[in-house]
């Protein structure tokens, strides 16, 4: 009797197991029972800080690989435009989301601009001065007599005086000219450094053959969060299941970004149609370790870091007097599965 009990056991005991890997078979064949469906897809527009390119590469792969859509959003990116910047088209109510620096969006709170931070993609600024090899030039103590180009009107230009400053080294002793956006006053000896992106400028210097030498700002102690996800305070209180969705996609789509570089930069190309496959791969890779310093999660901000920010701004004059930081970010919508 003992016996016939033990062969019902083992009988039962095979019969769950055959169930449980049926069930497991079904689901894996029909993973998209594992996806939460939006109840409907709502139109959603991204404001971008600058023009198409690797920068924003999370962006675009999260919409390729249908990540917005998951969270029931269809998402529309637009590039920035001089007419019509970032912080402007968002507080307007043209675009939903954008992305600007710690810097351009604490000074719009200053201003009075209802806009708050919800992660942050670069926690490392990639504004740096680069110069030819051939210049001799590594360090910031070495721009004494020379002309420095610098790029107004962005956040690399305060950074670049700030750092002289915490140097101590005397701007007078330098001649500093207003360049473009890109290297060419540099590849024409018109200046001896240039400001610009690690990964952007300093490429179109390599193309055209030349070696260079990177002084990034953040290595002298002088760095605030580059590229910030942004919305207006009333989008984030009226609308917050959608705020949600498109931080848990995006930080989602720079996730699978880092892991699979080749389809990012394919990705990118679609965006980025004037650009070629060697000057992305380029970005996406000197962006990488600005995005995942391996500190603390993709996204996550740091209180400190924030204040830190504001007392850059303050020291160089750009903002008057202190507002308070923490109605400027949220981290409620930054989880801990982006690691």
């Amino acid at each position: 009797m003992k016996k016939n009990n033990q062969s019902g056991i083992a009988i039962i005991g095979v019969a769950l197991l055959v169930l449980m890997l049926g069930a497991v078979g079904y689901f894996l064949i029909n993973n998209d029972l594992l996806k939460r469906k939006p109840a409907e897809i709502k139109d959603a527009t991204l404001k971008l800080k600058w023009v198409h390119q690797a920068q924003f590469a999370g962006n675009y792969i999260a919409k390729e690989k249908g990540f917005y859509e998951d969270e029931g959003i269809n998402l529309n990116i637009e590039p920035f435009s001089f007419e019509d910047h970032a912080i402007d088209s968002v507080t307007k109510g043209d675009a939903d989301f954008g992305i600007t620096s710690a810097a351009e969006l604490l000074l719009a709170r200053a201003d009075g601009k209802p806009i708050k931070a919800l992660a942050v993609i670069f926690k490392i600024s990639p504004e740096c001065a680069y110069s030819l090899k051939k210049n001799g030039i590594t360090k910031p103590q070495d721009f004494i007599g020379k002309t420095i180009g610098v790029e107004p009107g962005v956040s690399g230009e305060w950074l670049y005086y700030l750092m002289m400053s915490k140097l101590g080294i005397d701007r007078g002793g330098l001649e500093e000219i207003e360049i473009g956006y890109d290297a060419t006053e540099l590849l024409e000896g018109r200046t001896d450094v240039s400001l610009g992106y690690v990964i952007n400028e300093p490429h179109q210097a390599i193309e055209s053959g030349e070696e260079v030498n990177i002084i990034l700002f953040a290595e002298y102690g002088v760095n605030m969060y580059a590229d910030v996800l942004f919305a207006t305070d009333d989008m984030i209180s009226t609308n917050p299941d959608m705020v949600d969705g498109f931080v848990d996609a995006t930080l989602k789509g720079w996730r699978y970004a880092i892991e699979n570089e080749k389809e990012a930069v394919e990705a990118t190309l679609k965006y980025a149609t004037d650009s070629t496959k060697s000057h992305e791969t380029y970005m996406l890779n000197q962006a990488i370790p600005l995005i995942h310093t391996g500190d603390s999660s993709i996204g996550k901000m740091e209180k400190v870091e924030w204040e830190k920010a504001q007392q850059l701004l303050l020291d160089q004059g750009q903002l008057k007097k202190a507002i308070d930081i923490e109605k400027s970010y949220t981290t409620e919508f930054v989880g801990g599965l982006f690691q």
